[in-house]
Formats: structure tokens, sequence, C-alpha cells
């Protein structure tokens, strides 16, 4: 043994175990005792046939006591075995059973090979480190703390209702999570069970129905846990719970599922049946409640521009309830007129229904439902909240000013709308011809934006009659800018600017529906393909005009205007010549003559994706015309920015506004 003064501050008492013959056969235990007793923290060095047995025992209590030591490390065999025993014994030494460490030397050094050396050796090094390392070991202490008794369960198969039972009968609260929409798991399907053979839903079912009805069961099916925070007796989870689509109040009549049209495989039947969309997995499911299978969003209502939920009211029109799939459109779109008119309908072109025979007149329903509203004491529009105090200023009456003013409303706040032009609506108003969007309806939607509290005024032009800094002293705290493009792009050709009867497409149309006179000629050019292209040329046939060219330097194909308001254009007599541009204006005495023209073909995609369009070499030829209406384009007008200091403009001429919030600095 060794007996060293201790200098370092720990206080360790090393012991080596015989093990019979099971440890000294191989490894020198005197020696490893001899080479450790001069570390220089180790106060205690001792060797022992059996240090497991109680003689063992009792002469490591009785060196903590007699030496105080603060640190043990006993060389024997496996901790698996007897690292209780030893800890057991330090305790009642009375050292915190966390400052002891224990050696395996007997698996690591003695039965592994028969080198009794090298054993040494090696048990030597392993115990060295074990002094070194129990230096850095901490006391722990058992501490009291409030639990909660309650039982969260993964699973409602037969094995969770089971636990879940048995728990809450003697008393304590438990949670049953399972991520199908009802208990019951593998056992649910089974017809026997094995090895009595008896009925497996006798034995299920009645215990389903007491998990439902039990007290201190809490049933979450259809939900999952997310996350798990916290320890043993006071753990918090996370639990999402999926949604049904079907109301709480749900009597399972089945109704439902006898009604929906949509069939699809059955899981609970192995896929080898069918069932509808709206579903109870079996007839004794608990919940006993339905569940409408809802995997992803609709193709439709992924590409429509605002979201909107084509099925809920085509089914509830399907149905003859038309006020309430208004209802149900309104909740949705602020301006359900001008869409059943006037949208372009991406959701028709992406709709499932075209897998089976064509696709759903999604517009066209739409208009019916909205038209039949109207028709019957409608709009039905929603209660705004009590107001609030903050003041909302917005410059621009178009569709983005009145989805702000009716979207804002609806938060209970009052905005007021400021508009340059002397009629609200923007370019619904004055860009879209009356025969495609009447204003009568347009003012009815405008109307109904109006009562829930949006003021409107018009002929206030933003850099003319007031600035940013008047709204402010006004006290409004926030301005939406929707100006709209209202500027005619050019094509900067020669004579573009030096003849009347030109025209640029958004002006020519703002002035026809603003009432202004706009006189065209018996035979009229439009160049471009668009729907500003479109509307134009169909405009100038209703003011007199007798023949209508539009000449797009493209193909059909690559015509971006509506293939429906193409057709339309067509059988109202307006021709279209593909592979043409115009190179100049002609004219005479201040008046347009023609159009000097080239043919183009189509070489490789730019960067739209379209094919690009090239002149042919030698092409070129002039064509007569008395007026000619230039729509290849428009931009937005950005004058009022000038001299604002709350705006800033970027190289691009552009607003400069952070691109997460899109507000000013």
């Amino acid at each position: 043994m060794n007996n060293n003064q201790h200098q370092h501050g720990e206080k360790i008492g090393v012991y080596v175990c015989h093990c019979g013959t099971n440890i000294a056969g191989t490894v020198d235990v005197v020696q490893v005792v001899e080479a450790l007793s001069s570390e220089p923290t180790v106060v205690v060095s001792r060797e022992y046939k059996f240090m497991c047995s109680e003689p063992g025992q009792e002469m490591i209590i009785k060196d903590i006591q007699d030496y105080h030591l603060d640190r043990v490390v006993v060389a024997s065999c496996s901790p698996l075995m007897h690292e209780p025993t030893f800890r057991r014994a330090c305790q009642k030494a009375g050292l915190n059973p966390y400052l002891f460490h224990m050696v395996n030397i007997r698996e690591q050094c003695s039965w592994v090979h028969k080198d009794r050396e090298k054993a040494t050796q090696k048990a030597i090094a392993l115990v060295r480190a074990a002094v070194r390392r129990v230096v850095f070991q901490e006391p722990l202490e058992k501490v009291k703390v409030p639990i909660n008794p309650s039982t969260l369960i993964v699973g409602g198969g037969i094995a969770g209702i089971q636990a879940a039972l048995e728990i809450a009968d003697s008393g304590n609260k438990v949670y049953l999570v399972e991520k199908e929409s009802t208990i019951g798991g593998k056992m649910a399907k089974f017809d026997k069970t094995f090895p009595t053979l008896d009925c497996a839903a006798c034995i299920l079912t009645p215990k389903m129905v007491s998990v439902a009805q039990h007290p201190n069961i809490d049933l979450l099916a259809f939900s999952e846990v997310e996350e798990v925070e916290g320890s043993m007796g006071n753990f918090t989870v996370r639990i999402r719970k999926k949604a049904r689509y079907v109301k709480d109040n749900c009597t399972s009549c089945g109704n439902c599922s006898q009604a929906c049209p949509v069939k699809v495989p059955n899981p609970f039947e192995e896929n080898l049946s069918l069932r509808s969309a709206i579903f109870k997995s079996f007839p004794q499911a608990i919940p006993n409640t339905y569940v409408i299978d809802k995997e992803n969003r609709p193709p439709c209502r992924e590409t429509c521009p605002i979201g909107q939920e084509a099925a809920g009211y085509i089914a509830l029109a399907a149905q003859g309830r038309f006020e309430e799939a208004a209802r149900l459109i309104r909740e949705q779109n602020p301006l359900p007129i001008v869409c059943g008119r006037v949208c372009y309908h991406p959701c028709e072109s992406e709709c499932n229904r075209a897998l089976v025979d064509e696709p759903l007149a999604i517009k066209n329903l739409k208009r019916f439902i909205i038209d039949w509203e109207l028709a019957h004491g409608g709009p039905h529009l929603p209660q705004p909240p009590e107001q609030k105090k903050e003041k909302v200023a917005i410059i621009g009456s178009g569709p983005a000013g009145l989805v702000c003013a009716h979207d804002l409303a609806l938060q209970g706040y009052r905005p007021t709308i400021f508009e340059k032009l002397p009629v609200a609506g923007g370019m619904l108003a004055v860009g879209i011809p009356e025969y495609r969007l009447p204003k009568n309806l347009l003012q009815q939607e405008i109307e109904g934006i109006k009562k829930l509290g949006v003021t409107i005024q018009t002929n206030m032009a933003l850099g003319q009659d007031f600035n940013l800094e008047d709204l402010f002293q006004q006290e409004f705290k926030a301005v939406f800018i929707a100006t709209g493009a209202h500027r005619s792009l050019k094509m900067n050709i020669p004579g573009e600017d030096s003849f009347q009867g030109v025209y640029h497409g958004v002006d020519f149309l703002r002035a026809v529906n603003l009432k202004q006179p706009q006189p065209v000629g018996e035979k009229v050019a439009v160049i471009g393909g668009g729907n500003t292209a479109i509307d134009a040329a169909r405009t100038a046939l209703r003011l007199g005009a007798q023949e209508v060219t539009i000449l797009y330097r493209r193909t059909r194909k690559e015509m971006p205007a509506e293939e429906a308001e193409i057709i339309a254009a067509e059988k109202e007599g307006v021709k279209i010549e593909y592979l043409t541009a115009p190179t100049e204006v002609l004219g005479e005495k201040g008046q347009v003559t023609g159009l000097k023209c080239i043919r183009m073909e189509l070489g490789e995609p730019d960067s739209s994706g379209r094919r690009r369009p090239l002149p042919i070499e030698g092409s070129d030829h002039n064509r007569q015309f008395d007026t000619v209406i230039i729509a290849v384009s428009q931009s937005p007008e950005i004058d009022f920015a000038q001299g604002q200091k709350a705006l800033k403009l970027s190289k691009w001429q552009t607003i400069v506004v952070n691109p997460e919030t899109l507000e000013t600095d």
C-alpha cells in the first residue's frame, strides 16, 4: 500500500482486485499497485483477492473514512457486474457514489492474451488514466422535482389501447395519439386472433369504445407528435392535429359519403376496393367521424393568381345552393363580377377534368353564380369589424388599389383611395372595353367595396394635387401605391410621332372609355399581339372602321392574347397578319397614310422563351392605312415619384423597396 502526503487537492484511493486468478493469473497485481502509488494524487493504493467481497468493500469504506478520501478507483472486472456494488460502498462511507470510477482489467487485460508483461503494462496505463479522469468527475445529487403524472401514449393499436385503459383505470390522465383517423391499428383489419381464433372485432371494438368514453383518456386521433422536450416526469410534447375538413358536430350519418362523387382506392382494404373521398375507415371507427381525404391542393387553385378554391363553390352550385356559393366566392375574391367576365382563367387549363373529357367552365360558373346573386338581392357583403383609428391612403383605384382597400376594410380600417382619373376602377374602367366589362357592373363592384367603409376621391393626382408629405401631415400612417401601368410603350420607328391618326393602345382605349372623341379611318392597322391589341382592334370596329388588320411579328402560336379573345375578334371581322412588322409610319400633309413593313421569320428562342423574329431581307413593302394603333406593351408611370422625399428611384426607374415587405425605407 501507499500512504502519500496529499499535495494536489484530491485524495484518491486505488484498489486492484485479483479476482482469484482471473486477473492475477496474467496481470502482476502487486506491480500495478506499486506503480499507482507514485501518482501524486493517490493517497492509498491496495490490492485484494476479491475486492467485491464484504472484506474488500469494508477495506474501501474504512480507508475513505480514515484517509478522508474524496475519489475512489477500483480496477477489477466488468463494471456491468460490480459497479453498483462499489458505488454503494462509497455511499455507505459518506462519499458521493459518482466520485467513483471503475476500470475493467479482466476483459481488457487478463482474458485477451497470456503475455504477463504486456498485460501488466496495459493495466497500469488503464488505471493511471482512470486516476487522472476521476479528478474531473463531479458529484451528482438526487433532487426532488414536481412531476406530471399524465402519460402520453403514441400509437392507437391494440397495445396502445390496452396500455391507455390500464393507466387510466389507475386514476392517471392519458393522452392517446394516433396518426390515422381511427384507433384500432392492424387488429382492426383482422378477422380472427391467433391462436384462439376468436373474433378480432369482438375483442377490439369494446376496448375502442372504452377509450372513447373513459374520463381519464384524451383521444388525439389523426394527430402526430412533432417535438418532445423536457425530461422524465416533465415532458412537453408538441402535437400536430391534422384537419378532418368536417364539422365537429358530424353525426356520422353517412349521407356525405353516399353523395360524394369522388372514388379513390381504399388503403384500409389494401387498395382492393374503392371508397369515397369523404370516408370513415370502417363502421366501428373511433372517433366515429368522417374525414375528407385532401392530400394536395387542386391544380386549379395552384394556378389561380389569388388561390381561389373553385371546387367548393362549384359543388355548392351543383346542388343549387347559389347564395352559399356566392358567399364562398366573395371570401377569397374581392372582385368576382370582374373576374367572372375578364379573367383569363388559367385554372381551366389545369383542370383535371380535362383528363376525362374537357375542363370545367370555371370562369363562366363564377359569372353565373355572381349574376344570380345580383339578381336576388346581392351582393351579400361581410360586415367589417369595429373601426380602427389608423388612417391608410391608397394611390390608385385599379384592381390592386380596390383589393387593398377591400382587405383593409375587412380588418377594421377605413382607407381612402386617391384616383388621378375622373372615374374609379383604373384599367378596369379605362382599359377594358365596355363590351367585355359593362360599366354598370363595374360600378356595382366598386359600390360594394365603398359600402365596407372605403372612401374614393377622383381627380386627385399624386405629384400634382397633393404629395406624400401632405398625406403624412393629415396623419395617414401608411400609403399603398397602386398606380398601375398606364403608359404606352413606343416602337421608336420613323414617323411614329409625326402624323395625326397614330394612337397608342392604352391611350386609345382610355380615351374611348372616357367618351373622348377618337376618330378612326376606314382602314385601321393595329400593331401587337396582346390583349390590348385585340381590344383596340375590336373597339376600332365599333367606332366605325370598315377594315381592321392586326400586324404581329410572330405566329399565332406565340401571341400572348387569350385564344378566346382572338377567336372573337376574327368572328367580328378583324384580320390578323402574322410574321409582319412595321418599320416606318408613312404620311402626307400631317396625316398618316400607311406603314412600311417587312416580312419576318422565326429564329432561336429569346429570353421570353418565344422564338425570336428575324427580318427577311428584301421583303419590304408598303401598306395603306388611315389609322395606326400601336399596342406593343405598356409600363408604369412614375412621374409622380419625382420630388417625393419618401420615394427613391433605382437606376431602372423603379421605386426602391424592401424585397421582403415591399416597404420603402
